[in-house]
Formats: C-alpha cells, structure tokens, sequence
C-alpha cells in the first residue's frame, strides 16, 4: 500500500467580502436615525421646559453620593420631592461623581424647580438658585415615586 499525500485545497468561498466603506455606510445607515432621535427628543424636552412650564420648590431628601453606575464609573444621585396640587412628586437627580459635594448640596436644602405642566416627568432642578423654604412630605396623604425600589430608598 502506499501512502497517498493528500494536498489540502483551500475552498473559494462564493461569498464576497464587503468593502470597509460599505460597512461604514452600513454603520451611518443606522446611527443616523438614532442620533437625530435623540437630537430631536432632547430639543423638544427643551422646548417644552421653556414654553409649558410651572416653577416650584424642590426640597432634597436624601443624598447618594459615589453611587456605581457600572463596573468603572460612578455617579452622585440627589432625591428630591415637591408639592403639586395636594400631592407630593418624589424625583430623583443624577450628577456627575462629586456634584454634592461640588454644589454644597446638603439634606432639607430647598431649590427652585421647572416642571412641564403636562409632564411632570420632564423637569431641571437649579442647584444654584436655593431658597429659605421647607415642606413637610407628611402633610400630604398622596405620594407619587418613580418605582417601587425609589420608594423603598427613600423610606
């Protein structure tokens, strides 16, 4: 018997390779659309902070400074709440690591607040402009958090 070489053939594939500025156009055909969405969110959160909106006191309620964002950065989280129409609107502020520290943010302190009227969700909290005001939470019966783990940090 004798021992046949076998030559190894390297197979054509049929599949052609896609050129690196198709991929790239591949990428921008879907970035586009997501960026200009946000874009467009962002401006219209602006637009309606600017044009349909009411301006209150936020008053902070607890405070979480160096909180892990993920496996390498971390971030400061304020809490806050304020009163609209007999209820109390609990929301939550996030900063940059040191922001607490950097504003003077401190428990009971009292900031103005603009809140779009049609959505409370859409709001900006002015760290520089305090004021001399307290409002006690428990006076009011109806308490809105943002979830229930929300709820369960701040009681």
């Amino acid at each position: 018997n004798k021992k046949m070489k076998k030559k190894k053939r390297k197979k054509k594939s049929n599949k052609k390779e896609i050129s690196s500025i198709k991929k790239i156009g591949y990428i921008l055909l879907f970035a586009f659309p997501i960026f200009t969405l946000i874009y467009f969110n962002r401006t219209n959160r602006k637009e309606k902070l600017e044009n349909n909106s009411f301006i209150t006191y936020g008053i902070i309620e607890k405070l979480r400074p160096n909180v892990s964002k993920s496996t390498t950065t971390r971030k400061d989280v304020v809490y806050y709440y304020f009163v609209k129409n007999d209820t109390v609107f609990h929301k939550i502020k996030q900063l940059t690591n040191g922001g607490i520290e950097n504003a003077g943010i401190k428990m009971d302190d009292c900031y103005e607040v603009k809140v779009v009227e049609s959505d409370y969700g859409i709001f900006d909290i002015d760290f520089k402009k305090r004021k001399d005001t307290l409002i006690d939470k428990r006076k009011y019966k109806v308490q809105i958090y943002n979830t229930s783990i929300h709820r369960n940090i701040i009681e």
